[in-house]
Order: structure tokens, then C-alpha cells, then sequence
């Protein structure tokens, strides 16, 4: 890069605004590189400390701002093309606006960056602190705060790979882990730039943080392995291998043979269990794997008096089942409340994506959904007036639709049956992708409400892509290290995986599959400081970032 940057100095301006743009293309297919190629292959994920530093020499280089933002948005428009090329599959109209708009926020970081960071004839802030603010704000603006978010593809997430690094995340979150990937970025690209003193101590500072970040993981991963109590536990993980067809069209003949090929491989997985000598505390299928209208006794005592489909039948085989195997289910399914059948139609109160704890005698808890995924389960904004979120889903979602209701708060599924209580908080789905989310579902505040995170999945919408498995299981291997919980995975199609405490994968099962795991893990203690903070680290580096920007511009104007 130093070499690029001396020979754009001494070049023309159309060489350098061609210098600008191979940056700009360099820097979205490190980006790219960075995430997993395919269910193994993840081996790009160093890139995740390149592709920032190429991004700021791009705006850097950049001789307007509508140079800059093409250096970034083209490149970066074909990159999330890449990624999310599966969802035509789901949407084929509106995958490409959802790619357009990621490529749009990545502009937006670009020009945040060229902000903050200035250019080669008017340098401002050190990029070890330029590239970190603005990443962070845009991956906390975009993640979670406008239109609810969508929380992927931050810096963050291929870093789970490098189990040292990663646990910097339990201080401040994985936006810090975030920052710490454009501090490096930032450190080598001021090496290559930056004059007098700044060339010297941004780099060695970078470098001071990686290692204070490497010391700290492995200190904390120490520890973790040294811990013996409390004795381990284990969940039966059923990964069944249905495809997302359930959500859209599930006929009542395939809902009944498919039940029962979920309950026999859930009864030769406990069989193949405990021949091997494994006990477990209970078995767990993935997101909406259960059909029907869901547990509910007003809802099935309103399917009986109907003699509607399917009754009690679904209910009755789960006790069955939980009474086969000597341990208590936790199932995915839909939860109608006050279900009721209004002449040719059905009608309810509220509907809720839920999993339920289910024993011999029945349901005995029931967790439901806190956060709606966008576009999946609901459009942001666009879902406000019912008769817009409906023509639109008609024309790029064509048998979808968008009834769900989102709970105020989460509930904790306890089983108190073994050495002690057990209890299970449950992100459903694209829940764990959501910090705050997973948070409060594993904390009442700074108090630690769940033992382990069991995330119930329909990863089906994935299509053929593995990657997108990949990246969703790495999401979770953040979300284990983040706040100091083991995470237990129940995905359809995979990848259904156990991961500790520190974000480590100890098992897992192959993508697009079915089989069972035994996943044992060390009920979680203590709330680390990441949980009792929150999102205050995102907060701070937003803050500096629009002060930053303020203080630019204020100075340009004068």
C-alpha cells in the first residue's frame, strides 16, 4: 500500500482517481473474502483487518465526494450481490433492494470516514481513530437503531475465528470487537500515509491493542477451561432438514408424516444417546417445527369443539414423545392466542413465532419472540398500514405474510428436574443476531436470567447457501463470547452446533442434513461487563462520531 500511495502521489489526477477506485474495489473484495465462502471454508476471515484501511486510502485518494462514494458503493454493491444472491430465491425483487441498501450505508461510511479522516491534501484525525468511529457508528446505525436493523456483516463477526481476539467482545459488546479490527486497519494505514510521528506511534499503538487484545482472550479462555462447577449439562440437539416450505406451504398430510419422522429421529438419537453413555436434560427441535396452531389449550379446545385439523393430535404426540425418551421437549412453534373460528375463516387475539417446554403432561412454559425479523416477519415502517405491507408482499413475496406480534419480553424455560434448575433462554431465529435482543433475553438487567442460550432456528430461508448458514452460526459464536453464555444451535437445515462460553464450537452438524447432537456444556455464572454496559460502547463511538463530523464541517466553513 505504501508503495500504491507514493506512486499516486507523484500521478496525475486521472491516475489517481483510478488509484481511487482500484482501492475502493480492493477494499469490497476483502470485504467479501472476509465472511465464509461456504459452510467450511472461512479461512478469508484475517481480511476483516485489511479491508478497512483500503476503503480509507480509497476516500482518502478520492478527488470529490461523488468520487468517493463511487469508489465504495459500486464495488460494495457488487460484494453484498455476491452474499445475499440466495435470497432471489425468497424475494427476486426485493434482494436487490436490500443489497442496494447495504451498499448505500457503506457510502455513508465512506464519506463518514473521509470526515473524519480528511484527504491526501487535507489529513485530519489519525485513522486509528477515524476508521474505528465511523465503523462502528455505521455498523450500530444500520445494525440496530434505524428501521430496527439489520445486524450483518459486521467486522465483528468473522473474528469468532480467532478465539483470543474474540474475547474482547465481552467488554464492550461486539462493536468493540469491531472497533478493534479498524484500529489495526487504521494503525497499518496511517504506516503507509501519515507523516512525521503519526507514521510511528499509530502502528505501534495498533499493534499494543492487538496484543493487549490477545492477552486478555487468552487470559479469559484460561480461565474459563480451568472452572469445574457447576457439572456439566446437555441438550439432545434434533437438526430435521426441512426446508422453509413449512412457512409457506405446509399441506395437513405432510404435517402429520413429517411430525413423525421429527419424533423418530428424536427417539434414535436419544437411543444412540445413551448408548454412548450420554444423559441429557432435554431435546430441542428447531424454530416452527411444530405444525397446527400451536399449544395453547384455548386454541386446541377450539379445534376439538370444531373438530378441526389437526385437534389435539401434534400436542398428544409431544407428550408421547417426551415420555419416550424420559426427558422434557422445547419445540418451535406458532402460538395462537384465543384461536376461534369466525364462519369460513380463523381469527385470534395474537399470534406469536414461540417455543414452548413440553413434558409428558404437557406444555409447561412458553417463550415468544421479542424481535421480528425485517422483511422476514415484518416490514419496518412499511408494516404500519396493512393494505401497503400487503401489495407489496404480493408483488415480491408472494405467499408470505406478515401477522406475527412481538412480545414486550422474553420468558426463560426452566427445567427442574437433575442436579439443579435449568434455565434455557430462548433467541429465536434472527434473534441472535440482535445484541440487545439476546441480552435481554439472557439478563434481567445486570441480574443473569438464563444458564444457556438455546437459539431454535428455521435457517431453511438460506436456499442453497451455506455461507449465510455459516455466517449465522459465527453470529452466535459472538453472541456466546459477548455475554459469557453458551449458545446451543437447533437449525432445520443446519448448521445446528453447541458453542461455549467463549464463543468456541464444540460440535456441530453439517449444513442441509438430519441428525441429532448431544450438546454438553457448563451452565453459565457471573454477568460480564459487556452485559451490565450494553450498547454504551456503540453509543460513544457514535457520539465522537457526529461531533467529529460537526467539527469538520465547522472548520471547512471557516
Amino acid at each position: 500500500m505504501q508503495a500504491a500511495e507514493r506512486a499516486a502521489t507523484a500521478a496525475s489526477p486521472r491516475a489517481i482517481a483510478a488509484y481511487a477506485y482500484a482501492f475502493g474495489a480492493l477494499a469490497a473484495l476483502a470485504f467479501a473474502l472476509s465472511f465464509p465462502l461456504s459452510e467450511d471454508f472461512v479461512a478469508g476471515w484475517p481480511l476483516v483487518f485489511a479491508w478497512p484501511a483500503l476503503l480509507g486510502a480509497s476516500v482518502r485518494l478520492a478527488a470529490s465526494w461523488k468520487s468517493a462514494a463511487m469508489a465504495a458503493g459500486v464495488p460494495f454493491f457488487a460484494a453484498f450481490l455476491a452474499h445475499e444472491w440466495w435470497m432471489h430465491e425468497v424475494t427476486v425483487l426485493g434482494m436487490p433492494v436490500l443489497v442496494a441498501y447495504l451498499a448505500v450505508w457503506t457510502v455513508v461510511l465512506a464519506l463518514v470516514v473521509r470526515t473524519l479522516g480528511g484527504t491526501r491534501q487535507a489529513p485530519r484525525a489519525p485513522f486509528i481513530l477515524a476508521l474505528p468511529v465511523a465503523l462502528v457508528s455505521i455498523e450500530f446505525l444500520r445494525g440496530d437503531l434505524v428501521c430496527t436493523g439489520y445486524a450483518w456483516f459486521f467486522a465483528a463477526h468473522p473474528l469468532v475465528e480467532w478465539p483470543a481476539v474474540a474475547q474482547v467482545a465481552s467488554i464492550g459488546g461486539g462493536w468493540m470487537l469491531s472497533a478493534l479490527a479498524a484500529v489495526v486497519a487504521g494503525g497499518a494505514l496511517d504506516a503507509c500515509v501519515a507523516r512525521g510521528a503519526r507514521r510511528i506511534w499509530s502502528p505501534v499503538a495498533a499493534a499494543a491493542c492487538l496484543g493487549a487484545a490477545v492477552a486478555f482472550g487468552a487470559a479469559r479462555i484460561a480461565a474459563h477451561d480451568a472452572v469445574t462447577t457447576p457439572p456439566e449439562r446437555a441438550l439432545l440437539v434434533v437438526q430435521t432438514n426441512l426446508p422453509m416450505s413449512n412457512k409457506l406451504a405446509w399441506e395437513p398430510a405432510a404435517q402429520v408424516e413429517d411430525f413423525v419422522a421429527f419424533a423418530r429421529l428424536t427417539i434414535e438419537g436419544a437411543a444412540a444417546a445413551r448408548k454412548a453413555g450420554d444423559s441429557f436434560d432435554a431435546a430441542i427441535w428447531p424454530e416452527t417445527m411444530v405444525p397446527g396452531f400451536g399449544l395453547e389449550p384455548e386454541s386446541i379446545r377450539a379445534l376439538l369443539e370444531g373438530r378441526y385439523f389437526p385437534g389435539d393430535r401434534f400436542e398428544e404426540g409431544l407428550r408421547d414423545l417426551s415420555s419416550r425418551i424420559g426427558a422434557p421437549l422445547v419445540v418451535g412453534s406458532p402460538a395462537f392466542l384465543r384461536l376461534r373460528a369466525e364462519g369460513q375463516r380463523w381469527a385470534w387475539d395474537r399470534q406469536f413465532n414461540s417455543a414452548y417446554l413440553v413434558d409428558a403432561t404437557g406444555a409447561r412454559g412458553r417463550t415468544d419472540k421479542i424481535f421480528l425479523t425485517p422483511f422476514g416477519e415484518t416490514m419496518p415502517i412499511i408494516s404500519n398500514w396493512d393494505w401497503l405491507e400487503q401489495r407489496l408482499l404480493d408483488l415480491g413475496a408472494s405467499g408470505m405474510t406478515f401477522d406475527l406480534d412481538a412480545a414486550a419480553s422474553p420468558s426463560t424455560l426452566a427445567i427442574e428436574a437433575g442436579a439443579a434448575p435449568l434455565r434455557m433462554g430462548v433467541p429465536i431465529c434472527f434473534e441472535i443476531t440482535k445484541p440487545w435482543a439476546s441480552r435481554t433475553i439472557a439478563f434481567d438487567g445486570e441480574a443473569r436470567r438464563a444458564d444457556v442460550l438455546v437459539n431454535i432456528s428455521n435457517d431453511g430461508w438460506f436456499s442453497a447457501s451455506k455461507a449465510g448458514r455459516r455466517q449465522h452460526l459465527q453470529v452466535a459464536q459472538l453472541r456466546a463470547a459477548e455475554l459469557a453464555t453458551p449458545v446451543v444451535r437447533a437449525a432445520n437445515t443446519g448448521i445446528s452446533a453447541s458453542i461455549d462460553a467463549t464463543g468456541r464450537l464444540e460440535g456441530s452438524l453439517g449444513a442441509v442434513t438430519e441428525g441429532t447432537l448431544v450438546a454438553r456444556f457448563r451452565p453459565a455464572t457471573g454477568t460480564p461487563l459487556a452485559a451490565r454496559v450494553g450498547d454504551g460502547f456503540a453509543f460513544g463511538m457514535l457520539a465522537l462520531a457526529v461531533l467529529g463530523c460537526a467539527l469538520a464541517r465547522r472548520v471547512k466553513s471557516a
